[in-house]
């Protein structure tokens, strides 16, 4: 039976072997790439009742079926075992499909065996919710983009892990930068995850060393373009008749002066806002976990997002979700607040985003509020995600600096020239 033009599959009586009862042991003869090899099926078939040309048994009884069906099950064995070899990458020979087939050597883990396991553990986590569905996502995705990219570069379906090279990583970022038009920050944080699923293979005795280990997944501080006082308050003094323009409005000033993400913000109901230890309100997001430290998620409202949500009492989001403030889609999000900025003459492009940074430079950072403060009210694990703001900061300084400069090589030869007059 041919399978494709590089496996074929016949089972064959083995006339020298006929026992006293003329019974006929079965084999199966498989070929790969014109090279054969021969195993033994463990059965037997009276001669008479064998059918070589449908190359079963004839006949219906149990014997028959029983008979057939080793048969059956041995060539689908065989093409599954032909088809995962296949799509490790490397030519499969007669040989491998023989010793796969008896059991002689354990399959070598591929990458995606890798990327699979973790994703099945990480299932787990969510499912007892210690990790959230956004992030399973994450990896879902990231496992169609390496699946992707392994049929781009190897023309394989998988690739088996002892036989990924340095060169893999390389190549994985260029393929998401160039054929996928991801990001470089975002092709990175993908390899990110492949090592980590390369160096669960490691842990695991699959392979001896993770190939890839020493690549560095080096993060580029991406221009990001924030709101000054100025634009701050040019926003919020400005009134909208259209009524979508003006609730987008209020939603970027909102994040501006709280450091939420948008997913954040559009979740916020009216029991997100509680009084908290030091009698102030404040937003929690998490209420089973307000202790009288400050802790992730939580934030004291300023008085201009507390203005906000007053704004927002009698709206119908209000009295039929509870949400504290109408927020659209991220598409609609973005195009509108586009829209916003044209209007008020700010030259920036500002996104969901960019509120969030707003926050934590010119609301925060710029006013002196120490920067372990930021980073526990932006919900960062580590203070060096917080420290890119403060670049930020300093960049805006040097700015200011340079400026003041040049006011100061105008007025110093005015104010020198007066001290020698008198």
């Amino acid at each position: 039976m041919k399978v494709n033009e590089k496996l074929s599959i016949l089972v064959l009586p083995k006339s020298a072997r006929k026992s006293k009862d003329g019974s006929l042991s079965l084999d199966i003869r498989i070929t790969v790439n014109l090279k054969r090899a021969v195993i033994s099926l463990g059965q037997k078939v009276p001669e008479n009742l064998w059918d070589q040309e449908a190359g079963r048994m004839k006949g219906s009884t149990q014997e028959a079926r029983l008979v057939n069906n080793t048969i059956e099950n041995a060539k689908v064995k065989l093409r599954q075992l032909f088809s995962t070899l296949e799509a490790q990458g490397e030519e499969v020979t007669v040989e491998m499909l023989r010793e796969a087939y008896q059991g002689k050597t354990e399959q070598p883990k591929t990458l995606l065996n890798a990327i699979d396991f973790v994703i099945e553990r990480f299932e787990k986590k969510v499912e007892k919710q210690h990790r959230s569905i956004a992030s399973l996502k994450k990896l879902r995705t990231i496992r169609v983009k390496t699946v992707s990219f392994i049929q781009h570069q190897y023309k394989a379906k998988d690739i088996r892990l002892d036989k990924i090279r340095f060169a893999f990583a390389e190549d994985f970022v260029d393929y998401l930068m160039l054929d996928e038009d991801i990001n470089g920050n975002t092709a990175k944080k993908y390899l990110k995850h492949v090592k980590h699923a390369i160096k669960t293979g490691v842990e695991r005795n699959w392979i001896p060393t993770n190939p890839i280990q020493t690549y560095k997944c080096g993060y580029i501080d991406p221009e990001r373009d924030i709101l000054t006082e100025q634009e701050i308050m040019i926003l919020y003094h400005k009134h909208f008749e259209i009524k979508r323009l003006e609730e987008i409005k209020d939603a970027y000033l909102f994040m501006c002066f709280t450091g939420f993400a948008y997913k954040d913000t559009s979740l916020l109901t009216t029991d997100h806002i509680i009084n908290f230890f030091d009698g102030q309100q404040w937003v929690v997001k998490n209420r089973h976990k307000v202790t009288s430290t400050i802790c992730r998620e939580s934030v004291p409202l300023l008085p201009i997002a507390k203005e906000i949500i007053e704004k927002y009492n009698n709206h119908p989001v209000r009295k039929s979700k509870g949400l504290l403030l109408p927020v659209l889609s991220n598409q609609k999000y973005n195009a509108y607040l586009k829209e916003v900025v044209d209007i008020c003459g700010i030259n920036k492009i500002l996104t969901t985003h960019t509120a969030r940074h707003t926050f934590a430079t010119t609301v925060t950072l710029a006013n002196g509020v120490p920067i372990e403060t930021v980073s526990a009210l932006l919900g960062h694990k580590s203070i060096k995600t917080t420290q890119i703001y403060a670049k930020i900061v300093a960049q805006k300084i040097s700015e200011d600096m340079s400026a003041l400069k040049q006011k100061l090589a105008i007025k110093l030869p005015i104010l020198t020239l007066q001290s020698h007059e008198n």
